[in-house]
């Protein structure tokens, strides 16, 4: 089997990433993206390793009897949400499987307690922060939406959104109708030239606030208070209005500078009870509602420990560690990023939160002189790539007497947790959500006792 070569090939399975699992008829793996477990398809090989094969999707032979009709118009050419062929049922239950599969194949854990997926029982509408990029189409006229799959320099024009509310996408339209009709030039990355980099629109899902944040290369144009006046006329009850400035080459929504052009600096939001203000530039879980559930589940797993301690590691802004402080005596996050570490000592001021303390620092460096007793609870929620072996042997020194793991990868996961078992830890539970219904993401939370 060579690159170029076509092949008919029926789908099985889903694999971790969303790519559907093929096998040739000697055995051979092929990934193919865009695949339904069911299919029969005609597969064009794109690359060829000695253990497995990447192929796509050339013709689709003989559609899955699990292929839906996917909602959105722009489904294919917008690289966001992958999943909308399979009914929502149906993603939950391969990403139950890949969770399970996972931890049996990379930390070879297996017959491991995995419950069924916390779904959404509304998959629609759920996203609290989009982010779209401004763009030319191929007859030069200014377009403001997606980038296509795998591609950093196409962009789809996006007109509907079903992941965000209504009123991010009516406000996107604005701000697309106002560059048109100002003639206001876009960055290129290749060039360095150009002014509109990014919009982001966030919303307080429970508390209906609403910020828009305008990423330029640049903080002075012309239109700017004209631009100010047409958003607030539309939309009188914005809460906030934001320019950043990134004059790097690269495209971020973390600018240089940030100048607030009307209303309040930051939005306010509600997570089980918990009042959270969130700036331009903060980490906030896109998803309200799955997020409440999230922290619930970890709530559930820590219990009651009036006279104990608790460490939330890798703590952010201090969510988890605010959720656990009506539980504990004492609670402890820690955070290498010196704003995520003021935003959560403001977080638990706002809730007059007196048991929490927030430190600055890399994990292994400041947990060994945190605390003088062995800690009752450790919330572990790394970054994607997961913990290093360092991290881990400081975990295991530290002795705490249970470890609750968060994760969004589910192969870093069943790395770490399987170091954590081999350093005498048991696995007592583990809890898939979904917190982005429509693509291949899972979030997992695993409980572990000493």
């Amino acid at each position: 089997m060579k690159v170029g070569e076509r092949i008919e090939l029926t789908f099985e399975n889903l694999a971790l990433g969303g790519e559907a699992v093929a096998r040739t008829a000697d055995g051979m793996v092929v990934f193919v993206r865009g695949g339904v477990p069911g299919d029969r398809g005609l597969v064009e090989i794109t690359k060829r390793k000695r253990q497995f094969a990447t192929g796509k999707i050339i013709e689709l032979l003989e559609p899955s009897a699990l292929r839906i009709s996917p909602r959105c118009e722009y489904f294919g050419r917008c690289g966001g949400c992958k999943w909308q062929y399979l009914a929502y049922p149906d993603q939950l239950r391969f990403k139950h499987q890949q969770v399970i599969e996972t931890l049996g194949h990379l930390g070879k854990l297996q017959d491991v307690p995995v419950k069924e997926m916390i779904g959404m029982d509304a998959p629609w509408y759920y996203r609290n922060k989009m982010e779209f990029t401004f763009g030319w189409d191929e007859q030069e006229g200014l377009i403001l939406g997606q980038h296509f799959p795998e591609r950093w320099d196409l962009l789809v024009d996006l007109h509907t959104c079903y992941l965000q509310s209504e009123t991010s996408v009516a406000i996107f339209a604005l701000c697309r109708e106002f560059a048109r009709k100002h003639g206001l030039s876009v960055f290129s990355s290749a060039t360095e030239a150009g002014l509109l980099r990014l919009m982001v629109v966030r919303e307080g899902k429970h508390t209906g606030d609403l910020m828009v944040n305008l990423v330029t290369s640049g903080e002075n144009f012309p239109e700017l208070d004209r631009f100010v006046r047409y958003l607030t006329t539309a939309y009188p009850y914005l809460t906030g209005i934001i320019l950043t400035v990134n004059r790097r080459k690269g495209q971020s929504s973390q600018g240089q500078e940030e100048l607030l052009l009307f209303g309040k600096p930051v939005i306010t939001e509600t997570l089980n009870g918990l009042s959270y203000e969130i700036s331009a530039k903060s980490f906030f879980q896109t998803n309200t509602i799955q997020a409440e559930r999230l922290y619930q589940t970890v709530q559930r797993m820590a219990g009651e420990h009036p006279q104990g301690v608790a460490v939330d590691l890798y703590c952010g802004t201090g969510a988890i560690a605010l959720h656990l402080a009506p539980q504990f005596q004492t609670v402890y996050g820690v955070e290498l990023v010196a704003e995520a570490v003021l935003n959560a000592q403001q977080n638990a001021a706002r809730n007059n939160l007196t048991n929490v303390s927030f430190h600055c620092g890399e994990v292994q460096k400041v947990l060994p002189d945190l605390f003088q007793t062995v800690p009752d609870v450790m919330v572990i929620d790394p970054p994607r790539a997961g913990l290093s072996k360092k991290v881990v042997r400081e975990i295991l020194t530290t002795a705490p007497r249970q470890i609750i793991y968060v994760s969004c990868n589910p192969a870093t996961l069943a790395r770490d947790v399987a170091m954590f078992t081999e350093g005498g830890f048991e696995i007592l539970e583990v809890q898939p959500i979904d917190m982005f219904p429509h693509t291949y993401h899972i979030e997992t939370v695993v409980n572990l006792m000493k």
